[in-house]
């Protein structure tokens, strides 16, 4: 049986140009040193002009 775990991201979203993420690798590298593989992302927020402003992150393992 599997088991999931979901760690959610703030998106730094700058309104006028771009949003960047910047904590992501950190996440993912710590999950995967707990024998965590990872499984893909969901977002869970936009902005008003659709840009992904938070997301999960979404980890998998053996339970």
């Amino acid at each position: 049986m599997k088991k999931y775990e979901f760690v959610t991201i703030k998106v730094k979203n700058n309104v006028v140009k771009d949003a960047v993420l910047s904590e992501h690798r950190t996440v993912i590298n710590e999950y995967a040193s707990k024998g965590y593989s990872y499984a893909g992302y969901i977002p869970v927020r936009l902005g008003p002009s659709g840009k992904v402003i938070e997301l999960d992150l979404i980890f998998q393992t053996e339970a």
